[in-house]
């Protein structure tokens, strides 16, 4: 599915969630063809060179997430997860939802043989210094949050939520393969690289789709109570 449609496809389900809500559904999708999200509180024409992106191949799409820049390229693996907001499997509050969600994918990575963990929270002087080594200060991957999932010291999944009334709706996307640097060329702002770790880069092999939804599927089974 194209990027439009898959980002539609979630907030849909998240839609119908919120005027009757039902059993949480887990989507595990990738992205043809390659295409740039932007959070929803981003400015495309801020951050993109719209001609540039298009002659190296990029569809650019604004997801009903916040968060920051990501490259989806064809190896991506993105995950979108709609529950209920006070559903007994999730821990209230924004930060500990995110915290249990983590686990899921950290059972899922280990799955793959990654060992990954919880990013620890950053203190004021290292966000500080990430964002001077860094250059783009909306690329989702330079930036790992308290909740979201490092591995060899190194961001390795970005996610971001929508929470409506009754529901909320978390993407996220496992980072599988670097992009080409040059393909950053289309950000607006300057980047000297990508401050994050590949799945591919710590198994040192290629990875397919299915490998990585079925290990996805079964860290969020595994720590959902086999909800999905």
């Amino acid at each position: 599915m194209t990027g439009a449609d898959n980002m539609a496809y979630d907030l849909k389900l998240f839609s119908d969630f919120e005027k009757m809500p039902g059993q949480p559904v887990l989507r595990i999708y990738s992205w043809r063809p390659k295409a740039i999200s932007l959070g929803y509180a981003q400015k495309v024409d801020r951050e993109i060179d719209l001609e540039m992106a298009k002659a190296l191949g990029w569809d650019v799409v604004v997801r009903p997430t916040g968060g920051g820049i990501v490259f989806h390229n064809e190896a991506e693996v993105t995950y979108s997860l709609v529950i209920g907001k006070d559903d007994p499997l999730l821990p209230k509050g924004l930060i500990p939802a995110y915290r249990k969600i983590s686990t899921a994918l950290i059972a899922g990575l280990a799955i793959l043989g990654i060992k990954s963990e919880i990013s620890p929270s950053p203190s004021m002087m290292e966000r500080g210094a990430e964002r001077r080594r860094g250059g783009v200060r909306g690329l989702c991957f330079n930036y790992p949050a308290e909740y979201e999932v490092v591995a060899a010291g190194k961001k390795i999944v970005g996610s971001a939520q929508k929470r409506g009334k009754t529901a909320l709706l978390q993407q996220g996307s496992i980072f599988i393969r670097q992009t080409p640097p040059g393909d950053l060329s289309c950000l607006k702002a300057s980047v000297a690289e990508v401050n994050a770790v590949s799945v591919e880069d710590l198994l040192g092999r290629e990875v397919s789709f299915n490998e990585v939804a079925a290990a996805l599927e079964s860290g969020f089974r595994k720590v959902f109570n086999s909800l999905f």
